[in-house]
């Protein structure tokens, strides 16, 4: 700045229209580096600055009145309507500036400053025609030690104001981001921070509670927006520590499942200094949300709160973290915590919500100064939400949902979905499958019929794990195996034969050659008659395989029973050697020739006294 001021005022002071080519290129390079203006921005500043200083001088000479000269009735012309031209060459280090008349016809002059007639300007060039400017070039010389302030005044705002815009397109680009400066001033009503190149003014309503800072201390800020109201003198950079975006860029930077998207911040409601509520969900089923804000022996969730504020230990915000629920009863519930939530009569279409909770919870949902039940009603989007224990709700006679019928309402609501999103993807599926295999199969559309209909093919792949239920089944059952392979079949089939005994279908051998028949394959099996059909399918194959189980264990457990009184058996037999099998053997014929003869006792006379 101060290289380039020397230089145009001894361009001035010495009546030059040259200058040093090289220092004023060396001040160009190092005023872009000091402000970040380019070149091109400086130059065009001094053209600038010139035109204002040159429209300045005229108008002390009374040369932008109109032709009237002493009445001050007259209006007068406005500066702009001054028609000043300013030339910079730096290649030849000079400077030319030119002073503009509009050629017009004699008879429609009417400000001999701004205009000039055609017979005059051709005098002076023949070239001249009408809607040509005549330019007088500026004298130096004619230059007063007030045109040079003039022209240092101008150029020294225009700058000043580039260098502002500069700074606003620079942070425009970092605007949501969390950028470090440093204190240079602090009372009890603002805070001014040297973010590098600019300051900026945290407000009392900006700061996290009682916090208090004194110059030199180092200090995060949020970069809420740019503003450019200069008249009021505000802030160019808005920033913020209190707003909720502050504490949801701290969870990015310390939380890296946050930072890569796994973990998704759902909303904050935030009392700075006091309290806040942050609802996460998963993007990973294997990835806990809220365990991953928290971390391990809860030392993530420390980092953060040792960042929001620097007030005593006992008076830091405290932070939940809390599982974002798609049922809102469910979601009130984890709100409200470490309230213990009975149920809830919600209001969708007024926002309003009565919430039960257990008798003697009542103040822990409230929260302190209502801390608690205001960041859930925020997080909720409710206009208005009471607290009541359940000994009131009695009393009252409140008719409200319990926390079961919540829990039952949003599993059949993720059914729902379920059902919807795979039928869905079926239907993606069928649609890029017809459209390549365009000239094999035709489809019906549903829309014929009242009800939803679905073809067989989408049927069979309604999943992987149901087709090969349903084929186990067909295998077991082989008249339904038949009726199922007949219906199902997507290929062309030739000729259907039905009786009025029983419902026969024959199909011919489909040929290797290509087929080029079309067939239109229509079904009136709607999706509930489907699901049910499956489902029955599937308990009949349960409790056969049950069967196969039962029988299985009945015919482990005898075998097991027989080789264990087999095993019995085998323990009782005697173990003989040789030599005592020897000698029973013998002992066997001894008594065998021994034996008695009992004849003699069948005689009476044996009996008779002797």
């Amino acid at each position: 700045m101060s290289i380039i001021n020397k230089i145009l005022g001894e361009i001035m002071k010495n009546k030059k229209q040259e200058f040093n080519k090289k220092a004023f290129l060396k001040a160009l390079e190092d005023m872009g580096n000091e402000k970040g203006i380019s070149t091109d921005a400086i130059v065009n500043i001094i053209k600038e600055s010139f035109q204002v200083a040159i429209t300045k001088k005229l108008e002390d000479e009374d040369r932008i009145f109109n032709k009237t000269k002493g009445n001050k009735g007259l209006n007068k012309i406005k500066l702009n309507d001054a028609l000043v031209r300013c030339e910079v060459d730096l290649k030849l280090g000079t400077i030319d500036i030119y002073h503009q008349k509009r050629v017009v016809n004699d008879d429609d002059i009417q400000d001999d400053f701004i205009e000039i007639g055609l017979s005059e300007a051709q005098q002076i060039d023949p070239n001249l025609k009408l809607g040509d400017y005549y330019e007088t070039p500026v004298d130096f010389n004619d230059f007063t030690i007030s045109d040079v302030n003039r022209f240092k005044a101008s150029f020294l705002q225009k700058i000043s104001k580039a260098e502002k815009d500069a700074l606003l397109e620079t942070y425009n680009g970092r605007i949501g981001e969390i950028v470090s400066g440093v204190v240079e001033k602090a009372d009890k009503h603002s805070v001014i921070v040297n973010l590098g190149r600019t300051t900026a003014t945290l407000y009392s309503k900006d700061l996290i509670g009682n916090e208090t800072f004194k110059a030199g201390d180092t200090i995060k800020v949020y970069i809420k927006g740019i503003g450019k109201d200069d008249k009021k003198g505000g802030n160019l950079i808005n920033i913020s520590r209190s707003c909720p975006e502050f504490l949801a860029k701290l969870f990015e930077n310390e939380i890296h499942e946050i930072y890569d998207h796994t973990v998704i911040i759902k909303g904050i409601a935030r009392i700075p200094g006091v309290r806040s509520k942050v609802s996460v969900y998963s993007n990973d089923p294997n990835v806990d949300a809220s365990g991953a804000c928290i971390g391990a022996n809860g030392n993530r969730i420390q980092a953060i709160v040792s960042q929001l504020g620097n007030s005593k230990e006992g008076s830091r915000e405290k932070i939940d973290v809390i599982t974002d629920k798609p049922n809102l009863g469910l979601y009130l519930e984890e709100c409200l915590k470490p309230g213990v939530m009975l149920g809830a009569k919600i209001d969708l279409q007024n926002k309003e919500a009565i919430v039960v909770t257990q008798d003697g919870t009542n103040q822990a949902a409230i929260g302190l100064r209502g801390s608690n039940v205001n960041l859930a009603k925020q997080l909720c989007g409710l206009n208005t939400l009471r607290i009541i224990d359940e000994t009131t709700a009695r009393e009252e006679n409140l008719n409200y949902k319990t926390i079961e019928e919540f829990t039952i309402e949003a599993r059949q609501e993720e059914k729902r979905k379920y059902r919807e999103e795979s039928l869905k993807q079926h239907q993606e599926a069928l649609s890029k499958k017809s459209q390549v295999n365009t000239n094999e199969v035709s489809f019906v559309d549903k829309d014929d019929y009242e009800d939803e209909l679905i073809d067989d093919e989408m049927i069979n792949s309604t999943s992987e794990e149901t087709a090969k239920e349903v084929e186990t089944i067909n295998k077991d059952e082989e008249s339904l195996e038949d009726n199922v392979a007949s219906k199902n079949t997507i290929k062309p089939v030739e000729e259907v034969k039905i009786s009025n005994e029983t419902p026969v279908v024959e199909t011919k051998p489909i040929k290797k050659e290509p087929v080029y028949e079309q067939t239109e394959v229509k079904t009136t099996t709607t999706l509930e008659s489907l699901e049910k059909s499956l489902e029955e399918e599937k308990e009949k194959q349960k409790e056969k395989e049950m069967n196969r189980n039962k029988k299985k264990k009945n015919h482990s457990k005898e075998d097991r029973n027989s080789d264990d009184n087999n095993k019995k058996e085998i323990q009782k037999m005697a173990v003989y050697t040789d030599e005592e099998l020897a000698d029973l053997d013998d002992d066997f014929e001894d008594d065998y020739d021994d034996e008695d003869d009992y004849s003699e006792y069948d005689s009476d006379s044996f009996y008779e006294d002797k």
